[in-house]
């Protein structure tokens, strides 16, 4: 529901313009053309944003900073971080697996994480943060690439099929990881289309 002026909105399926009106925690708002969900309601204000998005730093610094595994083979353990398993994957030649891995999983989650950072701390102190418009259509797109989750699932896949070569175990990382999936679905829920009763 891409927004067009300060009192339009646009439905993403079949673009029929509507007004564009505040909703109520539970309320919906539907295109009465196609019958698209173009807005819902939502519990979740700025301030509960801004602490689920600091939460969600602290576990990406961890998931990043951390063991993701520990492998154990003829009395020697090998232990990796996600940003090293990404460097060991461009060095063996496979550079179209660390690219998609490293914007997939570092760098959309850091720029979706950090652009949110920069609206929420100065809506939360009543103001409006400049380059407002040009922040959510860039966060809109960040979202489409942020799959931390796929690589939570990858992980645990790697991890099973690895134990059956050695002793394998998942380190911080692989559980912040999860938490951190979690944390971005949560801040994703409540949408972006909302902040702009900031600046109506």
């Amino acid at each position: 529901m891409p927004r067009t002026e300060p009192s339009l909105v646009v439905c993403e399926r079949c673009g029929q313009a509507h007004r564009w009106v505040r909703l109520s925690p539970s309320g919906i708002a539907k295109c009465s053309r196609c019958d698209a969900v173009l807005e819902r309601g939502h519990r979740i204000q700025v301030h509960s944003l801004l602490a689920l998005t600091l939460a969600a730093l602290i576990v990406f610094v961890i998931a990043n900073s951390t063991d993701i595994i520990a492998i154990r083979l003829n009395g020697s353990e090998l232990t990796t971080t996600f940003p090293m398993a990404i460097a060991a994957t461009w060095r063996e030649g496979e550079h179209v697996v660390a690219l998609v891995a490293a914007v997939s999983a570092l760098a959309a989650p850091a720029l979706f994480i950090g652009l949110r950072l920069y609206l929420l701390l100065p809506l939360a102190a009543g103001r409006v943060p400049a380059g407002f418009a040009l922040c959510l259509r860039v966060l809109f797109e960040a979202s489409r690439w942020n799959t931390v989750e796929v690589l939570t699932v990858g992980a645990l896949l790697s991890l099973v099929r690895i134990a059956a070569l050695a002793q394998a175990s998942a380190g911080p990382a692989l559980f912040a990881l999860g938490a951190l999936a979690l944390l971005l679905a949560a801040i994703d829920s409540a949408g972006l289309r909302h902040l702009w009763r900031h600046v109506a």
